[in-house]
C-alpha cells in the first residue's frame, strides 16, 4: 500500500518566513504585517510568493489553515501543535487542499473498514441467541457546542465598537440604560478578565472600530444629545492615550466599516436627516479623506469585511425594511460588483473576517424572528449557516475575529442592553494518527 502523502516540511522556510506565515493565519494585511516588521508592502508580497511555492497553497485561506495545522500558529486551547502529531485544521467547511487528497482518502478508507466491520458483527450478533437483556438504549452524547460564554462585560452596552490588538479586546462607547457613554475597557483573552482604561473624550454610539498602525480608529457616532459627529478618534492601547485626527466629510452614525491595506473605508450610514451611500477613504499616514465611489443603495447598520481582496458590505437597513444586499468594493478599481443576496434581509448585526471566510452573527430581520448565524464563502459566493448561539435575539453587537476564534460581546438582546461576551470556535483542529 502507498505511503500517505505528508505535508509540505516547514524547514524549508526561512525565521523571515516562518513568522510572515504566523502573521497571515491571524488575518492581517500585507501593509499591516509590513509595519510590525518594518518591511515595505512589495518585500511582504515577495515572501508570500516564496511561501505559498515551498508549502504548495495558492491561496491566504491555505496557508492561514496551514500555519494551524503545522503549528506554527496556537490551536484554539492556546497551545502550540506538536509538530509531532498530525492535525487538520477544519472550518466550515473544509476547503480541500489538492496536496492532501492521499491523506484524507486513506482516512476515508479507514473509516470504510470500520464501517463493514460494524456491519458484519451487527449481522453475525442479531440472529444469536441474546445473553443479555438490555433494560434501555445507551444514550449517544450529543455534541458540544463551538459557543462559550466568556466573564460578561463589566458595563451592559449596545451600538459599541470593538476591536483586538495584541491579544485583548477593546470595548468603546456605545449606549447604557442611562444613556450613550465613552466608557473603554480592556478584555484579556489569557486571563479571561476585564480592566477599565481611560475614556473616550467624545461619548457616541452607532459606531464601528479599525486598527491600523497600532492605533484603534473610532469615526463619527451619534451624540448623547441625539446629533450625529464628523469627530475622528483614535485610541493608543500602549499609551492609554487618545488623539483627534481630520474630521470626516459628513457626520456619521451607522455606517459600516472595514479595514483594507492600511485604510479606513467607511460605507453608508445615517447623517440626521437621511440615509447615505456615501463611501468614504481614510489615509492614516495623510490624515486625509477621500469620497470613493457610491454604493449601489443607500443604507445603514450594514456590516463590512475584507476577503480575497475585495470588501463585501452586507445587509443595512434603508429607512423601510432590513435589505438582503450583498455587493462587494473593489479598492483597487474603485468599483462595486453584486454577490450572492443574503438570505434574509438583516442589520445591526456583528460581521468579521476570519481565514478568508466572513461571518454574520445577530441582527434584526423583517418579520421579527431570530436569524441563524451565517458563513459567506466568497469564493463559491455562497451562504451557509452555522451553529446558533441559543439567544432570542441579538442586535447592535460587536464582533471580533482573533486566532480561530470570534468573539461577540455587547448589544442588545431583547431590546435591552446586554453584558454578552460569547466566543465561537469557528476553526478546529482534529488529530489523527499517522498512518505509516
Amino acid at each position: 500500500m502507498p505511503k500517505e502523502l505528508p505535508m509540505q516540511n516547514t524547514s524549508e522556510l526561512t525565521e523571515r518566513e516562518r513568522e510572515i506565515l504566523r502573521l497571515i493565519a491571524t488575518g492581517i494585511t500585507n501593509k499591516d504585517i509590513a509595519r510590525q516588521l518594518f518591511i515595505s508592502s512589495n518585500t511582504v508580497k515577495v515572501h508570500l510568493r516564496n511561501i505559498f511555492a515551498k508549502i504548495g497553497v495558492s491561496s491566504r485561506t491555505e496557508a492561514a489553515l496551514y500555519a494551524i495545522q503545522s503549528g506554527l500558529s496556537q490551536s484554539p486551547d492556546h497551545r502550540l501543535v506538536e509538530p509531532a502529531t498530525r492535525e487538520l485544521a477544519v472550518t466550515t467547511p473544509l476547503p480541500l487542499q489538492p496536496k492532501r487528497h492521499t491523506r484524507l482518502l486513506w482516512v476515508g478508507a479507514l473509516l470504510a473498514v470500520l464501517l463493514v466491520g460494524s456491519v458484519i458483527t451487527y449481522e453475525l450478533t442479531r440472529h444469536a441467541t441474546p445473553k443479555v437483556a438490555i433494560a434501555a438504549p445507551i444514550p449517544v452524547p450529543t455534541a458540544p457546542s463551538r459557543w462559550q460564554e466568556l466573564a460578561a462585560m463589566p458595563t451592559a452596552r449596545s451600538g459599541l465598537a470593538v476591536a483586538a490588538y495584541e491579544n485583548r479586546f477593546y470595548a468603546i462607547g456605545g449606549e447604557t440604560t442611562a444613556g450613550v457613554t465613552g466608557m473603554t475597557e480592556q478584555y484579556d483573552v489569557a486571563a479571561n478578565t476585564w480592566a477599565a482604561l481611560k475614556p473616550k473624550p467624545l461619548p457616541v454610539t452607532d459606531i464601528n472600530a479599525g486598527v491600523i498602525g497600532g492605533k484603534i480608529y473610532i469615526a463619527g457616532g451619534r451624540l448623547a444629545s441625539g446629533g450625529v459627529t464628523a469627530v475622528l478618534e483614535s485610541y493608543d492601547p500602549g499609551r492609554d492615550l487618545w488623539e483627534t485626527h481630520a474630521a470626516l466629510p459628513v457626520a456619521l452614525s451607522g455606517y459600516a466599516l472595514a479595514v483594507f491595506e492600511g485604510k479606513l473605508y467607511l460605507f453608508g450610514g445615517w447623517d440626521g436627516h437621511k440615509y447615505l451611500a456615501s463611501v468614504y477613504e481614510y489615509e492614516p499616514d495623510q490624515d486625509t479623506w477621500s469620497a470613493r465611489a457610491p454604493m449601489p443603495a443607500a443604507r445603514a447598520f450594514a456590516g463590512a469585511a475584507a476577503a480575497g481582496g475585495e470588501i463585501y458590505v452586507m445587509g443595512g437597513y434603508d429607512g423601510t425594511q432590513a435589505l438582503d444586499t450583498n455587493a462587494a468594493y473593489l479598492p483597487s478599481r474603485d468599483a462595486w460588483q453584486q454577490r450572492a443576496p443574503l438570505p434574509a434581509g438583516r442589520y445591526a448585526m456583528g460581521v468579521a473576517s476570519l481565514a478568508d471566510f466572513i461571518y454574520i452573527v445577530g441582527g434584526i430581520g423583517n418579520n421579527g424572528s431570530a436569524l441563524p448565524p451565517l458563513q459567506y464563502l466568497h469564493q463559491q459566493d455562497q451562504w451557509q449557516t452555522f451553529e446558533n448561539p441559543s439567544l432570542l435575539e441579538w442586535s447592535h453587537l460587536g464582533l471580533v475575529p482573533f486566532q480561530t476564534h470570534l468573539y461577540g460581546m455587547g448589544g442588545k438582546q431583547n431590546g435591552i442592553p446586554a453584558t454578552l461576551n460569547l466566543m465561537y470556535q469557528a476553526i478546529y483542529t482534529i488529530s489523527l494518527p499517522a498512518i505509516p
